[in-house]
């Protein structure tokens, strides 16, 4: 087992082979956190959870070398280790067969005979191993997830129950953080027919969504996170925050004081970095 130094957590430059292409390893990421989103939602698992999973799996592979252990299995594990931290327990015999049917399509599931019993105790040994190797510090700050000892119901436009945002509900109530609570601040500064007509927030969500097959979780503050997003999503639909030309300072800093553009354009360029990996990976 090989350690890595702490400036190896996949995004930015570290992501960027020659010629500014993604690196191998970030590719290989790519696709395990794909897996991981996947699997989680047909394993009914809610938008934390499977926040939680993929950056347990980035926060592992920070600290050890990516040929040392095969990502996939890290990928089952840290399925397994974010049911329990975030209170969704699974069962090993759920994450295995969504699993099989993920790398074979329209099989049957395994048959409880030693094959399958192995496997279960290679995620459950991965699983702790993970938690030795991260020092047992497996709980994040999400941008969509409510800091402790917070709660607050909002109504929205959007659904962060479901790590899917093509089947949320259009107007449901949730409790939840940073975007939410910075979305309906939002929603209130714009005109009704600009936010009617733009999906800023369903943009935000799928940006933020998105921004896990990355190490952004582990690399920004979730505030800072959450603002990028919903400036990004602001941008792609050409919508102006009213006023911005006389305000005293920028809308996001309203939401994160030590917030600066700098930051906001280094998490962009590492979303626009996800999606050029998104176009080139089948």
């Amino acid at each position: 087992m090989e350690a890595r130094g702490p400036d190896s957590c996949g995004g930015g430059d570290a992501a960027r082979g020659a010629e500014g292409r993604p690196a191998p390893e970030a590719r290989v990421h790519f696709r395990v956190t794909r897996f991981i989103m996947e699997a989680g939602v047909k394993l009914g698992m809610q938008s934390i959870p499977i926040a939680t999973a993929c950056t347990i799996y980035h926060k592992f592979f920070c600290e050890i070398e990516l040929d040392a252990y095969d990502p996939y299995l890290v990928a089952m594990s840290s399925l397994y280790l974010a049911g329990k931290v975030e209170e969704q327990h699974l069962r090993t015999r759920d994450i295995i067969n969504v699993s099989n049917r993920y790398f074979h399509p329209g099989s049957e599931p395994l048959e409880l005979d030693s094959r399958f019993w192995a496997l279960r105790d290679s995620i459950v040994q991965c699983e702790l191993l993970m938690l030795r190797v991260l020092r047992f510090q497996v709980s994040f700050q999400h941008p969509h997830k409510v800091p402790a000892g917070e709660s607050a119901t909002i109504s929205t436009g959007m659904n962060l129950s479901v790590f899917d945002p093509e089947s949320a509900p259009t107007e449901p109530s949730r409790t939840c953080g940073y975007l939410l609570h910075y979305l309906i601040s939002l929603k209130n500064w714009l005109n009704r027919y600009s936010w009617q007509r733009t999906p800023v927030s369903v943009t935000a969500w799928a940006l933020l969504r998105d921004s896990y097959h990355g190490g952004l979780c582990l690399r920004f503050r979730a505030q800072h996170i959450a603002v990028a997003v919903i400036h990004l999503a602001l941008q792609a639909y050409g919508v102006e925050v009213p006023a911005e030309a006389e305000a005293e300072k920028p809308w996001w800093q309203v939401f994160s004081d030590d917030l600066t553009q700098p930051i906001i354009d280094n998490i962009v360029s590492d979303l626009i970095q996800i999606y050029t990996m998104d176009t080139e990976i089948p």
